[in-house]
């Protein structure tokens, strides 16, 4: 059992929460989904999908899922407590990063998303709210409910709008059959 400690954040389907586990005091980031908006918005794959890859990912740069339930409304994900707060709020704290801290989390992120790789999927929405900072100052990905593997369609247009390219959006640019050297 779990205690909800505070929110942490709130997107389409939810929230997340610091919680608590009851038996041992652990702290943990919980993440509820509400199944009426899972089923209504058709994001059933989706949550599915973030459910896999967090189950699978044994890695420094993604959070790790220790629990995932659910009950009569909700779909519950219990995940690492990455205690930093996300880049964008480091970004809002700082204005600018030094050039050095850039390149660090440049990095870092390059890692990042190249171990996502190498476990057959592609992310699809990084952006700095799905960045985590943990307590060392190293980062970990979070929210991969528009993750999918590499059979994905070029086509198909998803991530974060403010966060997309302007041709992408518009669907003007022209779209590559070039491979870009990702393996399983």
């Amino acid at each position: 059992m779990f205690v909800k400690i505070k929110t942490l954040g709130i997107g389409a389907f939810g929230e997340v929460c610091l919680a608590k586990k009851v038996d041992t005091n652990a702290l943990y980031a919980m993440k509820t989904l509400r199944k009426k908006d899972v089923l209504l918005r058709n994001q059933v794959a989706h949550v599915k999908a973030e459910r896999d890859i967090l189950a699978e990912a044994d890695n420094e740069w993604v959070v790790r899922l220790y629990y995932s339930f659910q009950d009569k409304d909700n779909l519950y994900f219990v995940m690492d407590y990455i205690p930093g707060g996300d880049m964008m709020s480091l970004l809002i704290r700082m204005s600018i990063f030094p050039e050095e801290l850039a390149q660090f989390y440049i990095a870092e992120l390059t890692c990042a998303v190249e171990s996502v790789h190498k476990m057959g999927f592609i992310h699809r929405d990084i952006k700095p709210d799905n960045i985590l900072i943990d307590r060392d100052g190293h980062i970990k990905l979070t929210d991969f409910g528009l993750c999918t593997g590499f059979r994905w369609t070029p086509h198909s247009l998803v991530g974060t709008p403010n966060y997309i390219a302007p041709e992408v959006l518009l669907r003007t640019g022209k779209l590559s059959n070039v491979r870009l050297g990702f393996q399983k």
